[in-house]
């Protein structure tokens, strides 16, 4: 009887270079959608269903907000995101909600009738729903 000739290690080459394969498309499908992100995107801020500002996403700064009844938020944005770094309501959920960039839902503080989200050029023309 003829015994079977594997050559030791090439099966776990094999999944090796599988493995491999497979790391490479995802950090190649990672970086495809880190540069297609779209640019010129700002943060619209209103409050009291009024826009106060209307801020580059792609500029870091630090805005300050309050309110006639002595709220107070304080708004970050930084490396393309936005994100609620203070806020003197008392549940804190827009400082919770982390960091949001052109994907995510807007960032809102209902006891301070803040809301603060992110569009991106085009979005200023739509109306929705409540419009």
């Amino acid at each position: 009887m003829a015994e079977d000739s594997k050559v030791p290690g090439k099966s776990n080459r094999f999944w090796l270079i599988l493995i491999l394969l497979i790391l490479l498309a995802a950090a190649a499908g990672m970086a495809a959608v880190h540069f297609a992100r779209e640019t010129g995107g700002q943060v619209r801020v209103t409050q009291n269903g009024q826009v106060v500002d209307l801020l580059p996403l792609d500029q870091d700064c630090t805005k300050v907000y309050e309110t006639d009844g002595g709220g107070r938020n304080v708004l970050v944005i930084e490396k393309g995101q936005v994100r609620m770094e203070e806020a003197s309501c008392p549940d804190q959920v827009c400082v919770r909600h982390g960091p949001t960039d052109q994907t995510a839902d807007p960032i809102v503080c209902l006891p301070n009738h803040l809301v603060a989200e992110v569009i991106t050029p085009g979005d200023e023309a739509q109306l929705d729903g409540v419009s």
